[in-house]
């Protein structure tokens, strides 16, 4: 079997076409990066998102169940009819080839440059001497790290703001600090 054997057929995909998948993939990834961004800066995306996981979730994880089920039995079949194609290649009588036979027992064989390269580098290495041993010397014993002092405590507002729940989304109850230290100073 020669290097260039192509199992598909003889069908190849035209230049245009891979430009067009290639511009496709870059539109996909730049699309999904700016819905992670805008759902992670969005407090409302991010509401709707959690209310939609939470009322449909269980329809979500069915239909990903079932997605998965269906690209699984999909590469399964893609697999079992390329096994087949490779079943067949290898059944087919060998026509004689002029080439001449390498020098020992096996004929010459048509691999790949990589299998060739790894194939020469296994029987190189049966040869070669053995790397010398390395002596490992013990580091002497490290110096105590001393921590930094802490920080001195930071200073906050006397008064927090309430927190008021109003539907789905909590939100902050403005304070003035002025308005906040009268009432204080009334009472």
């Amino acid at each position: 079997m020669s290097q260039s054997t192509d199992f598909g057929g003889g069908r190849t995909v035209p230049g245009f076409a891979k430009v067009i998948m290639l511009l496709q993939m870059l539109l996909i990834v730049f699309l999904s990066s700016w819905i992670v961004e805008e759902y992670l800066n969005n407090i409302y995306l991010q509401a709707y998102v959690n209310d939609l996981i939470q009322a449909d979730g269980s329809i979500i994880a069915i239909l990903v169940i079932i997605s998965g089920l269906g690209i699984a039995l999909g590469l399964f079949k893609v697999l079992k009819s390329t096994h087949r194609e490779i079943g067949a290649l290898v059944n087919q009588p060998q026509v004689p080839r002029t080439t001449p036979f390498v020098s020992g027992s096996k004929p010459g064989l048509d691999l790949h440059p990589m299998v060739a390269a790894l194939k020469a580098d296994m029987a190189h290495q049966g040869s070669m001497e053995p790397l010398p041993r390395l002596d490992v010397k013990e580091a002497s014993s490290p110096t105590p790290v001393q921590s930094p002092p802490s920080p001195p405590p930071v200073k906050t507002l006397a008064s927090t703001p309430s927190t008021v729940i109003t539907g789905n989304m909590p939100v902050l109850k403005r304070v003035n600090p002025d308005q906040d230290r009268n009432q204080n100073s009334h009472q």
